[in-house]
């Protein structure tokens, strides 16, 4: 069985001290901040580490742990396909283990992320992301059903063609009466949420 990645602590506090400053008020600062960054992706495991950082590092303020997944939204959206296959396993994978995560912040930054590898590398290629965030929004733990359904929501929003796909099977078969069966349900978020699914699909008729 492979080992699972696991950064390089100078690396991580490099990253870490960058994901910092570039909260500072300065422009001149934050500019050079994220000039660095951005070089920073010429290194093929530096979506890892934001990964690591959104996902795992709790022990961070929940503000740059959300610049962390904001910046790897961003690469997904610009570099998804040119991810080596372990790093797009290894975000992939990372999401969805903090899909419940306890902050409202740092579920609604994973659930971009979850959407855009959706759209950019198309549900296709990550045909168990549906299953999993179904089985998510059954759970009892209502931080699980709360970011399972706001990273469904978001998906809905930017792939609802995939999702009408036949080449998909058409998932909408599946998650319409699943979507149903929470409009009256005791959280009023998740009853939202549930709601704006389906409405996404009403609307776009």
């Amino acid at each position: 069985m492979a080992v699972a990645w696991q950064p390089d602590s100078s690396g991580l506090q490099q990253i870490l001290q960058l994901l910092k400053e570039s909260q500072c008020n300065d422009t001149r600062i934050q500019r050079t901040v994220h000039q660095r960054l951005q070089g920073l992706n010429q290194y093929p495991d530096f979506n890892s580490y934001l990964a690591f950082v959104l996902c795992e590092l709790k022990t961070e303020d929940d503000a740059t742990r959300s610049v962390a997944g904001l910046i790897l939204k961003n690469n997904v959206r610009e570099y998804y396909p040119s991810f080596p296959n372990e790093v797009k396993e290894f975000v992939k994978q990372e999401c969805l283990s903090a899909i419940g995560d306890q902050s409202p912040l740092i579920r609604a930054t994973v659930g971009l992320v979850v959407s855009m590898i959706a759209n950019k590398g198309e549900l296709i290629n990550w045909p168990e992301v549906l299953s999993t965030l179904c089985q998510f929004i059954e759970s009892q733990d209502q931080f699980l059903c709360e970011g399972a359904f706001s990273a469904l929501l978001k998906i809905c929003e930017d792939c609802s063609d995939q999702l009408d796909s036949q080449a998909l099977n058409r998932p909408l078969d599946i998650l319409i009466p699943k979507f149903l069966q929470f409009f009256h349900h005791s959280n009023p978020r998740i009853k939202s949420h549930a709601i704006a699914c389906v409405n996404q699909f009403i609307f776009n008729q």
